[in-house]
């Protein structure tokens, strides 16, 4: 898929809405949550015990309990310190289409070592790095985008798909996620949303399904 298709993304959002107990207003509140709890860089215990549930809601630990994904967050605490401020910190306030991979990579690679496993699982590193900067980190999810891939190629998908997408089939396409927000949602947009990851997200697994 070299650029999106309104068809794939209308299928990815009766998936989500018909398909999943996930919430209809596309983590739209969540999102807001997410951002007053942001540490930047500041990794304290308190804010890992309030980010470990989350964590735990969205499948991410598996197979490993919160105890050893806690005990290798501990050990790890400083390199994320670290590589936040050189590599997040800077570009925080942009979305994936203001990056590149190479520019932010310092980070999830150390998120990666909190969980490790044989293969590159991007599930894990991409769900972490979400929760703190979801407009340049996209979530991979097994069950809705399907498919093994590293963290590295998926993130440069998503750009790339949502690049080669027609500016004026994005601008509609924001507007229609805007309104589906408005209708299902507890509030209004948050104007944090990030509206290129997750129409991408929507239209990859509307290519499944179509």
């Amino acid at each position: 898929m070299l650029a999106i298709d309104r068809a794939r993304f209308a299928s990815g959002v009766r998936w989500w809405q018909t398909e999943t107990d996930w919430p209809n207003d596309f983590h739209n509140s969540d999102y807001r949550v997410l951002a007053a709890q942001n540490p930047d860089g500041d990794f304290q215990d308190d804010w890992w015990a309030g980010l470990l549930p989350r964590l735990t809601r969205w499948k991410a630990l598996r197979p490993f309990s919160q105890a050893d994904v806690t005990r290798w967050f501990t050990v790890h605490r400083e390199d994320l310190a670290r590589t936040w401020h050189q590599a997040c910190a800077p570009v925080r306030d942009l979305d994936i289409t203001g990056v590149t991979w190479r520019q932010v990579q310092a980070f999830p690679d150390v998120v990666a070592r909190i969980k490790p496993t044989k293969s590159e699982s991007a599930v894990f590193p991409s769900k972490f790095c979400h929760f703190l900067l979801p407009r340049i980190f996209p979530v991979f999810d097994n069950a809705a985008v399907g498919g093994s891939r590293t963290y590295e190629a998926y993130f440069t998908l998503i750009k790339c798909t949502w690049e080669a997408t027609p500016a004026v089939l994005q601008a509609e396409l924001v507007t229609e996620l805007s309104q589906l927000i408005e209708d299902h949602g507890q509030g209004p947009l948050y104007e944090g949303f990030p509206m290129a990851t997750k129409i991408t997200e929507l239209a990859l697994i509307g290519s499944r399904r179509t």
